[in-house]
């Protein structure tokens, strides 16, 4: 049946006139996927404000047969004429940090999970805070740090056939993910001062680099239409592209590829983390992400650096995802590599006190001391022959106080020791350093001196194989004023007899490869006054007289 054509009216006339302009701004359509059942008159009458739009859309589009339109053709629908639904709010779905929503006439207040956004709502995070917003069309915006950015339009147009949304932003960045496959249109914007970005089933980027006033448009899945300075540039999949104001988009460029965290850790026990990866070719500097989700719904950190390693501050003990991507020159960043990881870092390991590091204990039942972890309800506390702890010879996972007294003592020798804290609300945190410690030899025990009129001699037990010994002999118990000073591997010395008066001495035992251990208990020696001959012959004078 051929369309019936009428003379139309002034009032007509204006209205093809407004048309033909709709039409000459291509940014402003919506293409429209075909339905079974669908033709120009019935998607007129749910879709546009007047029935007189159907010729216009037949002719724009090339249509023959306005009754039959085959199912998958694209149309080509004029925003201009659409007819508008419905405002329509967003939900926060995640916050974290700082996030402050300025309304419209109202005081800013922090942004809460769960809130209800409006078009005209302006959003402002600071350092590490996130917010995740899910629109109508379940798009779903992550803004990052240091961003601020107003939501300028989230409309429904046409028999709830077109998600209409347009997002100002003004400083900052966003990570952006729009559905591919929806039972109705979805036309999602986000402009910058120098851009905009277009785009239908996509995950993107867009960055507002303000010292440049220039935009970042990064395209991971999909297909994003970049325009400026009035011309349009398509960014495919794994291309980012550059705007500068005023100035057409620069041609797209391949994204860095992921980096390397083959090198990465994926467990931590201290704050702050350092985290490892290997350098890629072409990075610039790099961005970390950390959430609690694989998604990367629910940042708890960001940061940025031209090195590795990454140090990152104080979040909580659980479990994460780590997510880096490389920087270009151009500032544009790249693909994303993405691993799991957890934190227990608390509560935190007590300061140790004794022995330390590579420090010696006593010979026989040796303590260990630690200081007052506040936090900890009690500790957990392990000796071993190996570092690797798989020679345990003490384990006590239930010390109450802050140190140990062993009441059997260790066998000399090498061994490593090392502690956590277990509190109430965080479970077991983790190790404290390993800890390696010698418990020495004791030192020999000196047999009764043998005293002549002219020697002294000192002896003890036989020397180990490769074991000497340290002799002191003193006149006084500090050891300032040493009398014989001497190393021996013999089990005993002789030295001259002194005059006689207290005197004192003592030992250790020197190990072969060179080890000290400690002096042993000082013992004192008293040294009898010596009878001169002249006495004795005076004393034996009358004895002499008698026979």
């Amino acid at each position: 049946m051929p369309l019936r054509i009428l003379k139309p009216s002034l009032e007509k006339c204006c209205g093809l006139l407004l048309m033909a302009l709709s039409v000459a701004v291509a940014a402003e359509e919506w293409v429209y996927t075909v339905r079974p059942g669908d033709n120009l008159w019935n998607l007129t009458e749910r879709h546009l404000k007047s029935m007189e739009y159907v010729q216009e859309l037949q002719k724009i589009n090339n249509i023959r047969n306005p009754y039959v339109i085959p199912p998958g053709t694209h149309l080509r629908i004029p925003i201009a004429w659409t007819k508008m639904l419905d405002e329509v709010s967003a939900q926060v779905i995640s916050v974290h940090g700082t996030v402050m929503l300025q309304r419209e006439g109202q005081q800013s207040v922090p942004i809460k999970m769960g809130m209800q956004l409006l078009a005209g709502d302006e959003i402002r995070t600071v350092d590490d805070a996130f917010v995740t917003i899910e629109f109508a069309d379940k798009s779903l915006l992550r803004v990052q740090e240091n961003t601020q950015l107003r939501l300028e339009n989230m409309r429904i147009l046409g028999d709830q056939g077109l998600f209409d949304t347009l997002i100002d932003l003004r400083e900052g960045r966003t990570e952006s993910s729009v559905p591919s496959k929806s039972e109705k249109g979805i036309r999602f914007r986000i402009k910058t001062p120098s851009a905009i970005s277009s785009v239908r089933g996509t995950d993107f980027r867009v960055g507002a680099m303000e010292e440049k006033s220039a935009t970042s448009s990064e395209v991971l899945t999909g297909m994003v239409e970049v325009e400026g300075g009035k011309k349009q540039v398509k960014v495919p999949a794994g291309f980012g592209a550059v705007t500068a104001q005023d100035k057409p988009p620069m041609s797209p460029v391949k994204l860095l590829p992921p980096p390397n965290l083959t090198a990465t850790n994926h467990y931590y026990q201290k704050l702050p983390l350092v985290i490892q990866f290997n350098a890629l070719p072409g990075a610039q500097a790099y961005r970390a992400q950390i959430a609690i989700d694989r998604d990367f719904r629910n940042l708890w950190s960001e940061f940025t650096t031209a090195s590795s390693p990454f140090r990152d501050g104080d979040i909580p003990d659980g479990d994460y995802w780590l997510r880096v991507r490389g920087i270009d020159r151009l500032q544009i960043e790249g693909m994303d590599a993405a691993i799991p990881f957890s934190l227990n870092a608390r509560p935190e390991a007590p300061f140790i006190i004794a022995p330390l590091p590579s420090g010696m204990t006593a010979p026989e039942k040796q303590e260990f001391k630690w200081a007052i972890q506040s936090e900890a309800s009690h500790y957990a506390f392990m000796i071993s022959r190996n570092a690797d702890f798989t020679e345990l010879v003490y384990f006590d996972p239930e010390v109450k106080d802050n140190g140990v007294t062993l009441t059997e003592s260790l066998a000399p020798g090498h061994y490593f020791w090392r502690i956590f804290s277990v509190s109430a609300s965080e479970g077991a945190g983790p190790f404290s350093d390993t800890m390696p410690f010698r418990v020495p030899y004791p030192s020999p025990s000196l047999e009764e001196p043998k005293l002549d009129e002219n020697e002294m001699t000192f002896a003890w037990r036989a020397a180990a194989e490769g074991q000497s010994f340290h002799f002191q002999f003193a006149r006084d118990k500090e050891f300032a004023d040493i009398i014989h000073d001497e190393s021996t591997a013999a089990s005993q010395i002789v030295i001259p007899k002194p005059a006689s008066g207290t005197y004192y001495l003592r030992i250790k035992t020197i190990e072969s490869d060179g080890f000290q251990g400690p002096w042993g208990a000082t013992q004192m020696i008293e040294v009898p006054r010596g009878i001169s001959y002249w006495l004795m012959l005076l004393m034996l004078l009358p004895l002499l007289v008698l026979l």
